[in-house]
Formats: structure tokens, sequence, C-alpha cells
């Protein structure tokens, strides 16, 4: 079976969902760009109490980092052990390894069909059937402008069903290709998604060709830069504000002062996953999303300001509301907070 297609049905149900908001959206703004903007204010508002439980996870296990540290030194080479008792700590505090990775995880999970709505609005928040959109399709590319060139390329017509903008471009270009379509009954005026929003039409795709940005074109495209730059800065923001409001700091002095008393445990420290898992986003996802927003219609890097703004609003939210708080009262001190688990730990120790 092809794994594409299942990928695909699996994700039908977000591309249902989605659409279906979206379209309610636009109902009531009327705007293509405010959709955007307030469709992705509550999609990652749904997702903050994940944020908030990806705090607590890790504060758990920093406030563990000791008791780890110590079953590291008591069984240096019995991985099993080790991983046995880690968990045993990690379920009688209620802390979760993976819950720090949760709320990536799914970010990535929800991406691709944002990717897909935006890249086909009329099919999946218009609701313009895929059978339609591909007649649409063959009768732009038979139609010619004022320079006798096709309103759409073969490659666009062939692909009209899954990359709607070229068709809504040249459809929102020609007003007798509008009316033979509209006539023809193959979508209907109120269908026509405006893509326009403070001067910037989403439905292009950001350039760095010369040609295109000092051409012709220059007061198309050459506005489309702002929204590569603003998803680079709040990207960059949103990871310096991240590291300052989610790392705890204070558990890394402990740490090393620590380990300069006790030389024995020097270097055990258990590293934080969640800690592990930012520094490589904090790669990944720079580069990844200004590869989307030079590869997808604009509307794609709107998201992602407008994503970056809100984890940055989330990070500074959760600090001040309930990390800060946890800190103060004291949950990352180096007591032994283990209880009975940590018993086997010390009795191990006095039979060595």
């Amino acid at each position: 079976m092809d794994l594409a297609i299942v990928s695909l049905g699996l994700m039908d149900p977000l591309y249902t969902a989605f659409g279906w908001v979206m379209r309610v959206l636009y109902d009531i703004i009327g705007n293509y760009g405010l959709v955007i903007i307030v469709f992705t204010i509550i999609l990652r508002g749904l997702m903050i109490p994940l944020g908030i439980n990806q705090q607590k996870s890790t504060l758990k296990q920093q406030a563990l980092s000791g008791e780890i540290a110590e079953i590291k030194r008591l069984y240096p080479d019995d991985k099993a052990k080790q991983s046995e008792l880690q968990m045993e700590l990690y379920k009688h505090h209620g802390a979760s390894p993976m819950a720090g990775c949760l709320p990536s995880i799914l970010q990535l999970i929800i991406i691709w069909p944002i990717f897909r709505i935006i890249q086909a609005p009329l099919k999946h928040i218009m609701h313009v059937s895929s059978e339609n959109l591909d007649k649409i399709g063959q009768i732009l590319q038979g139609m010619t402008d004022a320079a006798g060139q096709p309103l759409i390329s073969e490659n666009a017509a062939k692909a009209a069903a899954t990359m709607n903008i070229p068709l809504l471009n040249a459809l929102e270009a020609n007003a007798s290709a509008l009316s033979r379509v509209v006539n023809e009954g193959l979508i209907n005026l109120d269908q026509m998604i405006n893509v326009d929003f403070l001067g910037i039409n989403l439905g292009l795709t950001p350039t760095y060709k010369p040609n295109l940005l000092f051409g012709d074109s220059m007061w198309t495209y050459l506005p489309l830069l702002l929204i590569p730059l603003f998803v680079l800065a709040t990207t960059l923001v949103q990871m310096k504000i991240s590291r300052i409001t989610m790392l705890n700091r204070k558990q890394k002095e402990i740490d090393k002062e620590r380990d300069k008393k006790n030389p024995a445990r020097a270097g055990q420290t258990q590293q934080d996953s969640s800690e592990s898992m930012m520094k490589s986003m904090n790669i990944i996802m720079p580069i990844f999303m200004l590869w989307t927003t030079f590869t997808f219609p604009a509307a794609m890097g709107l998201y992602w300001i407008i994503g970056n703004t809100m984890m940055i609003l989330q990070s500074v939210i959760i600090y001040f509301l309930f990390t800060r708080k946890l800190e103060q009262a004291g949950l990352n001190k180096p007591e032994d907070k283990s209880g009975e688990v940590m018993k086997e730990v010390k009795d191990a120790e006095v039979a060595h």
C-alpha cells in the first residue's frame, strides 16, 4: 500500500476541521490575512496546556537530577538498572521525559495540513471540488492574456486541485475567465477568496531573484520580502525567550556546586531531555521556516510570524504565572525527594 496515500488519509480529518474553521472565520471576517492570524492564535492557544505540562515535567526532571546522578554513580555499568530506577523516579514524581517533546511533535503533525490548506484554499476553505478545479485549470490553460500567453501554465493546470493559487490569481486578473467559469457552474463568486493583506498578495511566493525584485514586478515582489524578514526575526526572538524562560539556570549552578563538593558525582548530572530537544530545534526550525517561506505562498510566512509571536507570549506568561513561582517555592533545591525509590539506592550504597 502506498505510504503517501495512507498518510494523506490519516490527515483528512485535520484538513476537514481546519478548513471548516477557516471558512467560518472567513465568512465572519472577510479577510484572508486576518483569518490566518485568528486561526493561528486559536490553534496555538489550544496548545498552551501542553506547554504548561512541558514546563512541569522539565522542572520535575531538574529537581530529580541529583538523585539520577546518584543512581548512575552506584550502577555505572548496569544501564538496565539505571533505566529501571530512573523510570520509577519519574513515575513516583509524575515526570515524563516525553512531555518536553510532545509540543514539538504536535507542531510537526499539524503543519502538514496547514501547508496543504494554504496551497489549496479554494479546495479546503471554499470547498470547490477537485473535479471543478481540474476543469477550471484546463479552461485557464486554453485562454490567453493580452500578450497572447496562456493564463496559467500546463504544469499549473495539471496541479490545479492541489495548487489553487495560480487559478485564483488568474481568475482575479481576468474578468472574462472568471465570468466563464462562474457561468459554467464551476465556482461561485462567493467562493473567490481575496488573498490581499495590507497591500501584500499572500497567494504569491516570496523570492530572492533580482529579476523579480527589481524588474517590472518590483512593487509586487519587493514587499513580500518583509515576510521572510519577520519570520527570521520572530524566530530568533522566540528562541532567545525560550532559553531564558524554560531552562532553569539555577539548577545548573546547583549541579556545579555539588560537583565541586563531591568530585565523584562530577559529570553524572542528568541532562534535561527537553533542553537537548530545544538545541536541535533551534537549528532545524529557522532553516525549515525560511525554506517554507521561500517555497510556499506568503500566507505560510504569516502563519509562522503569528505562531512565533504566540510562542513568545506563551513562554513569558507561563514563566511569570507558573515557572517562577515553582522556582521560588524551592522545587529545585538539591534535597533528596525520591522517597521509597531512593531507599533502594541508599541500601545499595551501604552494601558497596
